[in-house]
């Protein structure tokens, strides 16, 4: 199994176009005409705006104009006309490819305008800066230069260039796995452009959203935005935002193996960066993405005719982060291919590019993937130390497919070096992984299927009474011709004021009648929006309660199975400490399973109303006292001391079979994570309104970023215990729950490293 490198997510700034239209022909006859009788100071913005006209077009028309401009404003010494001629003149060196020339004219250009404080002219060459480091894959300057455009815009208070930089901001901090910042930031611009009603700014925030998503692997959320971002570029006619969300959008059907969809949508957006003349880079990461394609269908060919016409656009225009994602990919083919050298120069060509820019995503994807090639070269050595290597860089980034992979080509290694028990425990850890990116990415499908369907026949519902509502002003308008006959007959006979009566009645309860069918199409409106948000909030739970439960029962099953494999076949050659140590992990992994079946019966009985609350007066000592039997085992064979500070006259009022569960949780995560010769204390003690009881210990302790995922259904946080235990991931979500439902409220104090002490309150 191999995986391919990151795809590109195109954030389009700007697109080129291939040629002069009229009406920019007539702009720049316009300009050479007012050159020719301008005085000597207009001349330079004259010759900087021709510059500007030329630059997409013909670069070296643009540095012909610039050069005068910078000429003739060193001669009449015009410090911002020099400014704005070198800026001029960096556009033109950067259209050319030629980068490094571009960025020594802006910074020259930047220098002056901080001397002379041209604070536009400054917020334009921080982006400029931006955009040449960028391409040049040097992330640490241009996320610099972003920073200070940012801080420039904050203190010009210019809403719509803090929108601009926050969601660029938000983009980069995206890339590097920083993913809370980033999206503070994103969705900080998105609240601007919504407030400004920029439409393409709104736009390419859900855009960048989606890319963010993708990159988490929440796909569902990503396809979410991308759709939004899709909506809007439409409405608008931006064909190169278009384009760059079908890329996107194509880009989430190849995670989800939908490998025709995703060519189509890669082959379309590619159409229209073509007809549109977008931008080369943009051209050479779909170029990329099409051949992923054909590797993954099986057409080696194919996908390295696209990989080598995607190389040769980034080798021109000298965009390294392309040419190292390129290579990359290179060298798994040729992995595949079984040219093993020439895969190995493909990797280590792309290593050097992404050490040399900081991008550490890929450079973990380029240890893994270089793990695997030693493998099958047979160098176990060099393997294991890339893996080992990969995996520590993708844990701190928590980069899930790679950490699923790296597990997946560990666990081959070592099965191939014949250590079957750490072959065993990596595959238990890529099941984890997988489980964790992939059951969710099923229930999602699953869910969003059935939230269509059923909104599918409210539809038709709504049509039937549509159709209806239409009938019945069929029927209306013939009434009505009907009571005209009837009033000209009654005119005719004499009867004027009764037909008038009659018309004016019966008029009136058809009215009636229609206003009746209307307000009902309204109800039935309202009602299929309020059905569809909680179809889907129900769904949303119901799902992540799916994928716990296929997360949690496979782990203690998996182990149950397989070492009681092992011992049915090899029983006659295992040593009695290798029976021993079997035993113990199948006593460990039944012991998990047991409390994991436990909270699940308990947490299925909250959440379809099958606990009845039944609060009474109990000494608190005595549930406390069950809950420390129910880890005794546990504790003593890790050599852990429990001590419990808990008066025999205290009691409390609340229901004791759900505090003997909240309590017996807690108890069982403290010593799970305590080391050996630890300590857990348990005390309570009475304030004025309620009960404070806690649980605390001296362990491992939580990062911060993961406290806040603790209480949480939407994330399923599974920590091996100090003694190989393993957590469900429902204890502590089960125990927040009921906790509320007594009355009372749940939190957390822990420092890593340090221990952590979970406290509840409960009535008095």
């Amino acid at each position: 199994m191999v995986r391919l490198s990151k795809y590109l997510i195109i954030f389009l700034v700007f697109s080129q176009q291939t040629g002069l239209t009229q009406s920019d022909n007539d702009f720049i006859d316009s300009l050479l005409y007012r050159l020719e009788s301008a005085p000597s100071n207009e001349k330079i913005d004259v010759l900087n705006n021709i510059s500007r006209a030329y630059w997409t077009v013909s670069p070296e028309q643009s540095l012909k104009y610039a050069g005068e401009a910078l000429k003739l404003a060193t001669e009449l010494e015009n410090k911002r006309g020099i400014a704005d001629a070198c800026n001029r003149l960096g556009n033109a060196e950067y259209f050319m490819g030629n980068y490094q020339e571009a960025i020594d004219y802006y910074e020259k250009s930047l220098q002056i305008r901080l001397d002379i404080d041209d604070r536009p002219g400054i917020l334009g060459s921080y982006n400029n800066l931006y955009l040449v480091h960028d391409i040049l894959g040097n992330r640490k300057e241009a996320f610099d230069f972003v920073e200070e455009a940012l801080r420039l815009s904050i203190a010009f208070d210019d809403t719509m260039e803090i929108a601009y930089y926050s969601n660029i901001l938000g983009s980069i901090l995206s890339e590097d796995h920083e993913f809370d910042d980033a999206q503070a930031s994103i969705e900080k611009a998105l609240n601007i452009f919504k407030d400004i009603e920029d439409k393409n700014g709104i736009a390419a925030s859900h855009n960048n959203l989606g890319s963010m998503y993708h990159r988490m692997t929440l796909y569902d959320q990503a396809q979410e935005n991308f759709f939004k971002a899709l909506l809007i570029y439409r409405e608008t006619g931006n064909m190169n935002g278009v384009a760059s969300v079908k890329n996107n959008i194509g880009i989430i059907h190849k995670q989800l193996n939908n490998l025709d969809l995703a060519l189509d949508y890669f082959s379309l957006s590619l159409e229209i960066h073509e007809e549109q003349g977008g931008s080369r880079r943009g051209v050479a990461s779909l170029l990329n993405n099409i051949g992923i394609i054909w590797f993954e269908k099986g057409d080696f060919e194919l996908a390295l005719d696209y990989y080598s016409r995607a190389l040769d656009i980034y080798e021109e225009i000298s965009y390294t982060q392309g040419v190292a994602t390129i290579t990359h990919n290179k060298g798994i083919l040729l992995t595949r291919l079984g040219n093993h050298q020439d895969a190995l120069e493909s990797y280590l060509r792309s290593v050097e590019i992404n050490r040399r820019i900081g991008d550490n995503y890929s450079l973990a994807n380029n240890y893994n993937n270089l793990g695997e090639l030693y493998h099958l070269m047979n160098d176990y050595e060099s393997s294991l130390a890339f893996l080992e290597e990969a995996l520590e860089m993708a844990l701190s980034l928590n980069a899930k497919d790679i950490i699923c992979e790296n597990y997946l080509f560990q666990s081959h290694l070592f099965r191939d070096k014949n250590d079957i028990e750490r072959s065993l425990l990596a595959y238990e850890l890529y099941d984890v992984y997988r489980d964790s990116i992939f059951t969710i990415e099923a229930s999602n499908k699953i869910a969003e299927l059935q939230v269509r369907n059923k909104r599918e026949s409210q539809i038709t519902e709504l049509e039937l009474l549509q159709k209806d509502n239409h009938i019945q002003l069929l029927q209306i308008r013939k009434q009505n011709t009907m009571l005209l006959y009837l009033g000209g007959m009654a005119l005719l006979t004499g009867i004027f004021i009764f037909g008038i009566l009659a018309i004016y009645r019966y008029r009136r309860k058809l009215n009636q009648t229609l206003n009746h069918k209307t307000l009902q199409l309204e109800t039935a409106n309202k009602e299929l929006l309020l059905l569809e948000k909680n179809l889907q909030k129900e769904n949303a739970t119901k799902d992540k309660f799916f994928s716990i439960i296929a997360h949690d029962l496979r782990n203690p099953f998996n182990a149950l199975l397989g070492f009681s494999e092992m011992l049915n076949q090899n029983y006659k050659e295992l040593t009695r400490e290798q029976i021993c140590t079997y035993i113990e992990i199948i006593n460990k992994s039944a012991t998990n399973l047991y409390q994991l079946l436990e909270n699940l019966l308990e947490w299925s009985k909250s959440q379809t109303g099958n606990i009845q609350y039944r609060p009474e007066k109990f000494q608190l000592k005595k549930i406390a006292d069950t809950g420390v039997n129910t880890v005794k085992v546990n504790a003593e064979r890790k050599n852990i001391r429990i001590i419990t500070n808990i008066s025999a006259r205290l009691t409390a009022f609340a229901d004791k079979n759900i505090i003997s569960t909240v309590i017996r949780n807690l108890v069982n995560n403290a010593v799970k994570f305590t080391h050996h010769n630890g300590e857990v204390t348990i005390s309570a003690k009475e304030k004025e309104q309620h009960i404070e009881f806690s649980v605390s210990d001296n362990g491992i302790g939580i990062e911060p970023v993961e406290q806040k995922k603790l209480f949480n259904i939407n994330y399923n946080v599974t920590t091996v215990g100090t003694g190989e235990e393993r957590g469900t991931g429902l204890g502590l979500i089960l125990c927040k729950e009921f906790v509320e439902k007594s009355g009372g409220k749940m939190w957390l104090e822990s420092r890593p490293g340090q221990g952590s002490k979970f406290t509840f309150t409960i009535p008095k």
